[in-house]
């Protein structure tokens, strides 16, 4: 019997493909570059964004990096919260970022770094526009993290 079950392990692991057990494939797109060129703006009452990759990589599962510019005195919208952590970095002009209800200024090559669950945000000044680059994402291969305040709205109330 216990012959048996070892035949059918190895029959199991060799309709996987070539791979030895343990190996992984990585299923992530191609290494490339994408040009600012080619990439079609968004453009919002905001704005515009700039999505340069939305497809999933071997990792992460989602993933959001992209350019967001944003007129004088606006947001994308206001202040919110998801399982997904984020990086936002300012890269022109400047304004205000908000952490779980604090501001503070913003400024080319600040960077924000939001952990899942915490209220985050980004407006541009009255007298100036403001783009940054944004990096969101989860781990594909782990839970997001537990909601600690699943009772908060999604958008932080102001």
């Amino acid at each position: 019997m216990r012959l048996i079950l070892t035949l059918s392990a190895i029959c199991a692991l060799s309709a996987c493909g070539n791979s030895a057990p343990g190996d992984v494939a990585n299923d992530a797109g191609p290494s490339e570059i994408k040009y600012a060129a080619s990439i079609a703006p968004d453009d919002a009452d905001w704005g515009s964004f700039l999505p340069y990759y939305t497809d999933d990589t071997h990792a992460l599962k989602p993933v959001l990096v992209g350019v967001a510019r944003l007129d004088a005195g606006q947001q994308i919208h206001p202040p919110h919260r998801h399982a997904d952590e984020e990086y936002m970095m300012v890269t022109k002009g400047r304004g205000t970022w908000s952490v779980n209800g604090v501001e503070s200024e913003a400024n080319a090559g600040d960077i924000l770094f939001a952990r899942a669950w915490d209220y985050h945000g980004v407006r541009a000044a009255e007298d100036s526009s403001l783009e940054f680059v944004v990096f969101k994402y989860s781990a594909r291969s782990g839970a997001a993290p537990t909601d600690p305040n699943p009772e908060l709205p999604e958008e932080e109330i102001q």
